[in-house]
């Protein structure tokens, strides 16, 4: 499992499509069926379960789970098989 560790990133812009961006890069990391787990604050990202599902399935991956973990989110996700 590849594990993403975005807490104490400082994107100096839009924590949205910093995000969106994030997740395109996993997308292209990872091989079909495998997951990975993005590490995020609920302070820079407090968005509801629904906008990661889309944003998860707008960089063609899969949704896992959504984990809260104190201040953070475990965003668990994988990429589909072909």
């Amino acid at each position: 499992m590849l594990i993403d560790d975005e807490r104490s990133v400082s994107c100096g812009g839009d924590p949205f499509n910093f995000l969106k961006s994030v997740l395109k890069g996993i997308y292209i990391q990872l091989d079909p069926g495998q997951d990975a787990k993005i590490l995020v604050t609920k302070e820079k990202y407090p968005y509801e379960k629904a906008i990661f599902e889309a944003l998860v399935t707008n960089a063609k991956l899969s949704m896992l789970d959504l984990i809260e973990d104190g201040q953070d989110f475990n965003i668990l996700v994988r990429k589909p098989m072909k």
